[in-house]
Parts: structure tokens; C-alpha cells; sequence
């Protein structure tokens, strides 16, 4: 976009308001379809895709898409929330999408996406902005040079409708592989024979989930993975960085004054200052950490078998779950805290959460260690040695307090507001193999890594319970 670029990340359309959607020519004139009746609309692993059924009387439409008069396609949107990282533009939630057009000359056909907003660094719903994708024109303009082929983007507006129905349609020209577990993954992207590597955004649907699941890759559950049945970080929000970034800039806040709600309701003719609502902090510079794990002595035919599967999805898998879990609990030292003092677990975990309200944030989550886990399982309503105050099974995992419960490894017992607290960064994960000894023993070295770090935005969104 000249001096700036703008990214829309993978996961921005999961709560995007489609209520008013309609497809038109050019974002103007009368609709060709709405949906959800003659327009559809699908969020893949690459991007958003529609179709639409225009009216029989537009044929004159269908000609101009034949004859390439109609070249491209796009959309208007309007954005929720977003960050600049220096001349870049993360979009990473979309709050409404508008309409999708076909259109006959996009401002910037060169590229994927494009903006006409204006670039600045506040984000409250900047509109508007245009997906443009190239068009597949008459047949003879098909036999086109495969070097002109090769210059343009996957997703291509086509008019090939199936027989009798009169379809536009948005294809996926890129025949990219679905992927059913993380090795598979490494495997489609060319592992054992070269080094991996998968987005983030892939990596994280794969890496505690098993299985990717395009229209929400970022559900807030846990997976169960042996032992360590739940896991703190997918309940944060996560960033990818690329792989490139030594170091994220952080705002931290330190304090926060609301107006008050008596302060707020003034008078229709009142002429006094009105309530002032203050926030101070720091944007600190948080040094990204590597996360790497090592396994070796491995066959080099179990890398081309099944044993493969095993080796990333057994070993490799958890012990980064691990990594990016440390990451998180590490990062909650620093939240505010509450006394247990002569209080039973069960009081002293509704105190944190009443400390959390207090704050002005909404607690989501029970991070709570094995020992903490049992102690709840156990809790007795009275003296009576059968009056446990909850069934087997309430907890590990479960809810509290409206809180999802996660039991950890890290030691201790936090209540938290995750969409507050902070923000995981994640850089591209890549799988790595190294041949041993030579190739005298035809065994391997695998190495899996990336590179992590948590950064902590608002300390008084979390509260520990401490002894």
C-alpha cells in the first residue's frame, strides 16, 4: 500500500457480524444476492470464499465477467481491532463484513489485499477495505503464457457455474492439502527430506487440538494429551510473529481510573468538567525466548512410517505444549495477589475472583495446580466424612464460579481474565532432521522448535491465591 502494509490474520473472521451482508457490482447498486438465501459464504483454511446466485435479468453481468469487463473481486468490512508493528497493519478482528463485489478495476491488483483506510495507530472501527483477486476472463485469455499464470494469486473470481445453476463463483484454485494431525502437516510441507515449517496460526490448531478446525482454530477448550490433560495458553489470545522477531513491544498498564457511574449521568444542561478517565503505563520491550526439543537415536525408516506420527505427535508435541504453557504461568508472577491466609481453598478462589471484578475485568479462568485440583475434588460440605461438597469428576477438568477450570504443572492457583491479561507470541514452528554419525547408522536427530514469549498487558486482570 506504498509506504505500508496491512496483514488480515487467519482467525479475524471467527466473530464477524454477517447480518447485512450482500453481494453487489463495484460495492454499489442494486444487490445481486444476500445472504444467507442467494449468497453463501465459507471461512477456510486460506481465506474466505463466496458464491452467489445473481438474478436472471443480470445476465448482462455474467457477460461482463465472460468478456473481463468485471476483472476482480472484493469486499468491504468494517474493523473491530487491529496493531501497527511499525509499517505494518495487523488486522486481527473484523466486526462486520459489509458486502463482496465483483468489480472492474481494483486499485491495487498486484497484491492479495487492500486497504483504503488511512494507516494510524487507533483501531476502533476503521472501514473500508477491498480483497482483490484476479479473474479467470473468456476461454482464449485461459491459454495465457504459464509465466502470466504464475503471476497471480490462488483465489481467482470464475464463471464455471455447474449445469442449470446460474452461480458466480469465488473458487480455490490452490489445492491446498487439509491436514488431520501436526506430522502429517511436517510431512505434506516436505519433512523428512527438508525442514518444515508451519504458521503459526496452522501450528497452534495442530499442536494441543489434533485436528484442525478451520472455522474456529482458536476454541478455548483444552485437549486431552495423557497426563496433562489441560493446558493454560489456549485460553490466551495468541500473535504470530515471523520467525525473524528478536523482541515485541508490549503496552503495559499500570493503573486505570473509570469514571465513576453517579459522575458519568450528568444533567442535559450541565456546564461543569466532565469525569476524566485516566490509564498510565510503559511499552516495554519483551525479548522473545527460543522453544526447542531435541529427540535422537531415531530410525531413519520409522521417519518415513507411521513411527513418525508417533515421535511428533507423542513426544515433540507435548513437551512444546509444555513450553508454551511455562511461557503463560511464568508470566502470572507478576499478577495481583490474594491471601488465603485461614480461608479454605474454595473461599480463597471466589476472593480472587471478587478481586478480579473489582478491577473491572471479567475472570474466565481457573489456573490451578494438581495438589489445588484434589483439594477441590475433596472439599467436605460439614463433618461428615462422606459430605463432599461436589460429585467426582466436578473438577479436573470442569467448571467453578462460571470459571473453566485447567489444571497445570506449574505450582500455585490463579484466577484470570484471559482477554485481558495478555497476549502469547509465537513465531512459525519448524520441524528439523539430522542425519547421525554420518549416515553410518542410518538414525536421525529431530529437532522441533520456534520462538515464544508472553506478554503481560494488564497485571490486575489475573489474581494468585497464596499461602
Amino acid at each position: 500500500m506504498g509506504v505500508w502494509t496491512e496483514v488480515i490474520e487467519p482467525t479475524a473472521l471467527r466473530a464477524a457480524k454477517l447480518d447485512e451482508l450482500i453481494a453487489r457490482v463495484d460495492h454499489a447498486g442494486v444487490p445481486i444476492g444476500r445472504f444467507p438465501g442467494t449468497l453463501d459464504v465459507e471461512e477456510r483454511s486460506d481465506g474466505l470464499h463466496w458464491s452467489v446466485t445473481p438474478p436472471e435479468s443480470r445476465q448482462d453481468l455474467l457477460e461482463a465477467i465472460e468478456r473481463g469487463d468485471l476483472r476482480a473481486g472484493s469486499w468491504q468490512m468494517v474493523v473491530g481491532r487491529d496493531e501497527w508493528r511499525g509499517d505494518t497493519r495487523h488486522v486481527h478482528e473484523i466486526s462486520e463484513l459489509r458486502d463482496v463485489s465483483v468489480v472492474s478495476s481494483p486499485a491495487y491488483p498486484s497484491a492479495t489485499v487492500e486497504y483504503r483506510a488511512a494507516p494510524n495507530t487507533t483501531s476502533t472501527e476503521d472501514q473500508v477495505s477491498e480483497e482483490s483477486t484476479p479473474s479467470v476472463p473468456a476461454e482464449e485469455a485461459r491459454a495465457e503464457d504459464e509465466s502470466e499464470e504464475r503471476k497471480a494469486p490462488e483465489v481467482k473470481v470464475v464463471n464455471e457455474p455447474p449445469p442449470n445453476s446460474g452461480n458466480l463463483r469465488v473458487e480455490d484454485r490452490s489445492g491446498a492439502p487439509q491436514f488431520s494431525s501436526l506430522a502429517d502437516a511436517f510431512k505434506q510441507r516436505g519433512f523428512p527430506a527438508e525442514t518444515a515449517t508451519l504458521e503459526w496460526d496452522e501450528a497452534r490448531a495442530l499442536t494441543w487440538g489434533g485436528t484442525i478446525d478451520v472455522m474456529n482454530p482458536l476454541r478455548r477448550d483444552g485437549a486431552p494429551l495423557g497426563a496433562d490433560q489441560r493446558y493454560v495458553w489456549p485460553a490466551f489470545e495468541s500473535v504470530a510473529v515471523g520467525s525473524d522477531v528478536t523482541s515485541v513491544r508490549v503496552f503495559r498498564q499500570a493503573t486505570r481510573t473509570l469514571g465513576t457511574a453517579s459522575d458519568v449521568i450528568r444533567n442535559i444542561d450541565a456546564t461543569t468538567a466532565k469525569p476524566s478517565t485516566q490509564t498510565a503505563g510503559t511499552v516495554l520491550t519483551v525479548t522473545m525466548k527460543q522453544l526447542a526439543s531435541v529427540e535422537s537415536g531415531i530410525p531413519n525408516i520409522y521417519l518415513e512410517q507411521s513411527g513418525l506420527s508417533s515421535i511428533v505427535e507423542s513426544d515433540l508435541r507435548l513437551t512444546l505444549n509444555d513450553g508454551l504453557d511455562s511461557l503463560c504461568t511464568t508470566a502470572l508472577a507478576t499478577s495481583g495477589a490474594v491471601s488465603k491466609g485461614t480461608f479454605d481453598v474454595l473461599n480463597a478462589i471466589r476472593r480472587a475472583v471478587t478481586a478480579v471484578t473489582a478491577g473491572g475485568y471479567s475472570p474466565n479462568l481457573l489456573a490451578i495446580d494438581a495438589a489445588g485440583s484434589e483439594a477441590l475434588d475433596l472439599f467436605r460440605d460439614g463433618a461428615s466424612p462422606g459430605a463432599y461438597a461436589f460429585g467426582p469428576g466436578r473438577f479436573s477438568p470442569g467448571q467453578l464460579f462460571g470459571l473453566d477450570v485447567r489444571v497445570t504443572k506449574a505450582a500455585g492457583t490463579a484466577v484470570i481474565d484471559t482477554s485481558a491479561y495478555g497476549r502469547l507470541y509465537v513465531s512459525p514452528i519448524r520441524l528439523a532432521r539430522f542425519e547421525e554419525n554420518a549416515g553410518a547408522t542410518n538414525t536421525s536427530t529431530v529437532r522441533l522448535e520456534g520462538n515464544g514469549v508472553f506478554g503481560t498487558e494488564r497485571t490486575a486482570a489475573a489474581a494468585r491465591v497464596m499461602p
